[in-house]
């Protein structure tokens, strides 16, 4: 059995919630976009249950964290979440980012190298085209509506695991709170995304986890390897996860953690293989 136990971090004025469960090396996990630290959900088990402690975040104005007017939703400030955190649990630790904080968890190994050893980047975006006027407003429109986020949420998945719907009701609670869209909508935007350059300095070694079937991207399998190919040789190592969507971690936890647990070992750490 895998408890939780649920505690805050006071970050920059604001207070965030966080689960921690098991013992052992640190994983830091950062959901992504519009998500909660539930994502992690059927990940968690998985490593705790190979000797690994894993906490994870809710980001600023998500889920059970402070929701603000001006939400904190930098790259560069989740980088720094990440951190305090590893220091405030006791690291070293590895940083996990999914979809919009990726480059947070490459970002976090650079400010704090005593603490942050390792990056797990979850269906990175190697690249962002500017958006059309209509995507712009469409993109406005999604997130700004707890309902139109929770569709294009769901939608996302392609093996969705059997209890999606409880998930997205715990996100459309969230985003239901006094500026509770306020984060999202900034995200949306695009220009918390400030942590990109982080890539060409990365000297910690780093996993790109894809799901196979991601809908995000028209070619999956070549934006994983755009991403690991934009760090410097042989940092990155690309792990596809077959019959996936956009959230490997929910869809097939098993397989994720293997990549997790693959990194774990590169950085030096005793584990063993993923649970079958």
């Amino acid at each position: 059995m895998c408890t939780a136990t649920t505690a805050r971090l006071a970050f920059d004025g604001r207070s965030l919630a966080f689960d921690v469960a098991g013992a052992g090396p640190l994983v830091v996990c950062l959901p992504g976009m519009g998500d909660l630290r539930s994502a992690y959900r059927h990940l968690v088990p998985e490593l705790v249950a190979h000797g690994m402690r894993v906490a994870t975040l809710d980001l600023p104005g998500h889920g059970d964290s402070d929701a603000t007017a001006e939400p904190l939703v930098g790259q560069r400030d989740i980088a720094r979440a990440a951190v305090a955190l590893a220091r405030h649990l006791g690291g070293p630790a590895i940083v996990v980012g999914h979809s919009y904080t990726p480059d947070s968890a490459l970002l976090a190994t650079q400010l704090a190298p005593d603490a942050i050893v390792g990056a797990v980047a979850i269906a990175p975006w190697a690249s962002t085209a500017p958006p059309s006027p209509a995507m712009r407003v469409a993109t406005r429109a999604v997130t700004s509506s707890a309902l139109l986020w929770s569709l294009f949420y769901r939608s996302l998945h392609r093996t969705p695991p059997v209890d999606l719907g409880d998930h997205r009701r715990h996100i459309v609670a969230s985003m239901r709170r006094p500026h509770g869209t306020a984060a999202l909508r900034a995200m949306g935007e695009g220009s918390g995304k400030d942590a990109r350059d982080a890539r060409a300095t990365q000297t910690a070694p780093v996993a790109v986890v894809m799901g196979e079937r991601d809908p995000d991207f028209r070619d999956p399998a070549a934006e994983a390897n755009a991403y690991a190919e934009a760090l410097p040789a042989g940092v990155a190592e690309v792990r596809t996860v077959a019959g996936a969507g956009h959230y490997p971690h929910a869809e097939r936890p098993v397989e994720t953690a293997d990549a997790v647990l693959a990194l774990a070992r590169r950085v030096g750490w005793a584990v063993g293989s993923a649970r079958a």
